[in-house]
């Protein structure tokens, strides 16, 4: 049988792979596709003694955005409009940030990751005494989150005790944490202990590399593209659309996965319970029968181009809050321009995300 365009079958890895904007469409907005997978997970340990890794993840799948009571909290709590009143808290951040900056330096170490740690601390209402402690929390999350996406379920004892002095300091500052939206969410009744730090630790690792990589893309698209500066300086593009096309390129997640729950036929192929389902998101992004002239910036270009947040049940539950994030970041860069080489910059990929490296930056003429 002739299978879609745009749909091909992994035989090593077991799933339906989706490469076209058509397919992607369907997939995402289908009620019979699932963010879970058949089998679920449970939680078999209720005591209050620091979680393993195996148990820490468990308790991340098991209350989240998954969660079906969890998770509308959450989503009404990453709304435009609650989150509408830190961009002014993240327009401040940028703005020390982009003041702190040296004569020359990577810009990506000096600029974008600290920044994007710092403005994701302040919309979770961390105190800002714990953020540099955080920063380095977040480092050894991402270790054990990246190890598990290759496969690996536990730490070595030396990283096993760093993981574990990481929780302990976390659930020790949500205590210390102001009392906004998100925090709210976190503080209601959870059934399991230690559930909220897991909540936490998801929504760092599914937001902050990505944020980097989204803000990294789009600070060497505004500052290694003058015609684009340009325009953004006239008022004729927004940082926003400059954001979207340099992530629409080079998206953060490369991948979005789902699972059927029921039989389906959405893809015109018989597909049975648990069968997984992987959208290459770069591969849509740049599908021509979608995206005009796919390989060319064009910073106007609409939001339904790219499925670089998703679409449907599996639209990026941070998406909003990540345009924020880069949007105030870009805007402090677009008031105070530095030079950046642009043939420098190195997209690489793990199975979990993609890192953004190599952007050097010098500062114009007259600034130290």
């Amino acid at each position: 049988m002739a299978l879609p365009d745009g749909l091909e079958w992994d035989q090593e890895t077991r799933q339906w792979l989706v490469r076209t904007q058509a397919l992607a469409d369907i997939v995402l907005r289908d009620p019979h596709v699932g963010t879970l997978p058949a089998n679920g997970v449970a939680d078999t340990d209720h005591t209050d003694e620091v979680p393993s890794v195996s148990r820490f993840f468990n308790l991340w799948y098991l209350r989240g955005a998954n969660h079906p009571e969890v998770s509308p909290e959450l989503r009404r709590v990453y709304n435009a409009g609650p989150l509408a009143g830190f961009r002014p808290v993240l327009g401040k951040i940028a703005a020390e940030r982009r003041a702190r900056l040296l004569g020359s330096g990577n810009l990506v170490e000096d600029f974008v990751a600290p920044y994007c740690l710092d403005s994701t601390f302040a919309l979770m209402g961390f105190a800002e005494e714990d953020w540099a402690t955080l920063a380095k929390v977040y480092h050894v999350l991402m270790f054990a989150v990246r190890k598990r996406f290759r496969g690996e379920r536990e730490l070595g004892e030396r990283a096993g005790q760093a993981f574990e002095s990481a929780l302990v300091f976390l659930r020790s500052a949500l205590g210390r944490a102001q009392d906004v939206p998100l925090m709210k969410v976190l503080r209601a009744p959870a059934a399991y202990p230690w559930a909220e730090v897991a909540l936490i630790g998801q929504l760092l690792a599914a937001g902050v590399p990505q944020v980097t990589t989204g803000l990294a893309v789009g600070c060497h698209a505004l500052l290694g593209r003058p015609e684009v500066l340009d325009t953004v300086t006239r008022g004729e593009v927004a940082v926003e659309q400059v954001a979207e096309e340099a992530m629409r390129i080079h998206p953060p997640f490369l991948t979005i996965h789902g699972w059927t729950t029921e039989d389906c036929d959405c893809l015109g192929v018989r597909l049975e319970p648990g069968t997984a389902i992987v959208v290459d998101v770069q591969a849509v992004n740049n599908d021509p029968a979608g995206v005009a002239d796919p390989e060319s910036f064009c910073p106007a270009r609409g939001r339904t181009t790219t499925f670089t947040f998703g679409k449907g049940a599996h639209y990026c539950l941070g998406a909003t809050s990540a345009r924020y994030q880069i949007a105030e970041a870009l805007g402090a860069l677009a008031a105070d321009p530095l030079r950046v080489d642009a043939a420098a910059m190195r997209v690489t990929s793990d199975p979990f995300s993609q890192t953004v490296s190599g952007l050097p930056y010098t500062q114009y003429h007259g600034r130290t």
